[in-house]
């Protein structure tokens, strides 16, 4: 039964390292010199590709050339396949203009990743206002998920702090995925330790792919980094609800239920925001990320099929949600109509009738 399994996956990671890694090029190669888009010879480098694909995510093999060449050519071959299929549909339509269309395609698709391989480099700062009856003074906090340690590099939590010890704020919070790889080392987190405020870490679904996750997620507590493990941690009127992300959202609905208060401002972090319409009614406000808002287009239409929430600002009854885009991205350093962020929310003590972000 496990080698059946472990057949299958084989088999699909074949078939998407064809369309990703080898197709677009096919498909490059057909507008330019009219050559067959499926090529008998194309099996000899979809099995090598799709090979090493399969040793990188299967194993925790730790070679950076290998995980930068299996991200980058994940994210070029994706934007290039949606650019080049629809150069295959105007050839179809304008036949003379083959070549043309190719050309444009060419150097569309460079633009496109040039300027995605930028965006994945940029982290922005979002503000997000909101009022409370449940709190007497104005409370400021930031919100950051999906950093993905190992996919992005020591530099750029080192970028992300830097921005963060601008702000004026009382607690960090991290919203998961902050590592998804083996070659993540704990000591890249030292960065931590310098920043004089509290941070509060809920688990992603990445922290339990990397080997000995259960050890890495223990020892984030030598750098200043609180583990709220379907725990609770009250300050000033917060009520700060951290919920690990290895359950069901039923399961995890039930947690956070025992462990809202009714007289103080519910704030739940959980890492994917599924849970949302399942979230217990005295919830002020959740914080999610996982999604990426896509990271790059058109993959934002592919994750809207999954995620009814998939970005921004959503509103149930009195209860509200933010779902971030992430601070990093995972796998390919790339974004493209997405961006990495920093969020920085207030709360003030008025009315909850009002939310905006910008």
């Amino acid at each position: 039964m496990v080698f059946l399994r472990e057949l299958v996956l084989a088999a699909i990671t074949t078939a998407l390292s064809f369309l990703i890694y080898v197709y677009p090029l096919n498909l490059l190669a057909h507008l330019l010199f009219d050559a067959q888009i499926i090529e008998p010879l194309a099996i000899v480098p979809t099995t090598i590709i799709g090979l090493a694909v399969f040793v990188y995510f299967r194993t925790h093999v730790t070679s950076r050339l290998l995980s930068g060449a299996i991200y980058y050519g994940m994210g070029i071959g994706f934007i290039a396949f949606w650019v080049f299929k629809v150069g295959l549909l105007l050839s179809l339509l304008l036949p003379a203009f083959t070549v043309e269309i190719g050309l444009i395609c060419l150097v569309i698709s460079v633009i496109a990743c040039f300027k995605a391989i930028l965006n994945g480099k940029n982290v922005e700062l979002k503000t997000i206002h909101l009022t409370s009856p449940k709190i007497e003074r104005h409370h400021k906090f930031i919100f950051i998920s999906d950093i993905h340690l190992g996919s992005n590099s020591k530099r750029h939590l080192e970028k992300i702090c830097d921005k963060i010890r601008g702000l004026n704020y009382e607690h960090l919070l991290i919203g998961g995925d902050l590592f998804d790889s083996s070659t993540f080392d704990t000591e890249d987190l030292g960065i931590f330790k310098s920043m004089r405020k509290p941070i509060f870490f809920v688990t992603g679904n990445h922290e339990y792919y990397v080997k000995d996750h259960a050890k890495k997620i223990a020892d984030l507590a030598k750098y200043n980094i609180t583990i709220l493990d379907n725990q609770s941690a009250q300050l000033d009127g917060l009520n700060i609800i951290g919920i690990s992300d290895n359950q069901a959202p039923k399961k995890q609905s039930t947690i956070a239920e025992q462990l809202t208060s009714h007289d103080m401002f519910n704030l739940l972090m959980v890492h994917q925001p599924s849970m949302w319409n399942d979230a217990p009614e005295k919830t002020d406000l959740m914080l999610s990320g996982h999604t990426h808002n896509g990271q790059i287009f058109p993959f934002n239409l592919l994750v809207r099929m999954q995620f009814r929430t998939v970005y921004g600002i959503y509103r149930r009854m009195n209860s509200s949600l933010y779902v971030s885009s992430g601070s990093g991205t995972w796998g390919p350093r790339m974004r493209l109509s997405t961006q990495n962020e920093i969020i920085q929310i207030s709360i003030s003590p008025e009315g909850l009738d009002h939310l905006s972000a910008r």
